[in-house]
């Protein structure tokens, strides 16, 4: 009997792992630790190109709150394909503490969509009367980037134009008009969906079997 729960209890551990290992925490594309030269946001939607390096989950949408104490307005922010149509995903932050603040930057929920390998996004926010930053624009300023995320180069709008798709870009490789950023968590492989699977089954076995020779 006493071998039967050690090997029960070990099982657990094992599922339980493998779910650990399956739902990872939200993180956000760049983690900015010292923000570059602030400006005025503007009447421009400002972000960044992306790739990323395997399956993610967007799950949160968010924008650039310099002082970590609420943003002046609503901030517009949205995800598209690089060739630009509707956007894959758009919310509005609201102004305000409304957000759900994470490290610099203030999020909205959005229903998850998928980004793959290979293919080329462009996330942008646009607010106004606000302060904006940057990441690798040659103007200060550190970060680290979620290691799933490749951040291509900058992307904006003309000046003095609506929220709308960022076409224009001064060709920084790797950076980033903060602007806009999100949150996403990586999505399992079938793998190790697979391996989740098997470890539940087997759990279940293993209870039943103690079940009955109880």
């Amino acid at each position: 009997m006493r071998k039967r729960l050690v090997w029960m209890r070990t099982a657990t551990f094992v599922v339980i792992a493998l779910i650990a290992g399956a739902a990872h925490a939200r993180a956000a594309a760049i983690s900015l630790t010292t923000p570059g030269i602030e400006y005025g946001s503007g009447l421009y939607t400002l972000g960044f190109e992306l790739t990323v390096n395997g399956t993610l989950s967007v799950n949160a949408l968010g924008v650039y709150d310099s002082q970590q104490n609420g943003l002046a307005n609503p901030a517009n922010v949205a995800i598209w394909l690089d060739t630009g149509g509707a956007p894959l995903a758009s919310t509005v932050v609201p102004a305000g503490t409304g957000g759900t603040l994470d490290g610099m930057f203030r999020y909205a929920s959005i229903t998850p969509i998928v980004l793959t390998p290979g293919v080329h996004y462009v996330i942008g926010s646009f607010i106004t009367d606000d302060v904006a930053s940057s990441f690798n624009t040659n103007q200060g300023g550190a970060a680290t980037v979620d290691p799933m995320v490749n951040v291509v180069k900058d992307r904006f709008s003309p000046f003095d134009s609506a929220f709308g798709f960022p076409t224009a870009s001064n060709f920084f490789p790797g950076g980033a008009w903060l602007g806009a950023n999100f949150q996403a968590t990586p999505v399992p492989e079938p793998a190790s969906l697979t391996l989740l699977g098997l470890g539940l089954v087997g759990l279940r076995a293993a209870r039943r079997r103690a079940g009955v020779r109880h």
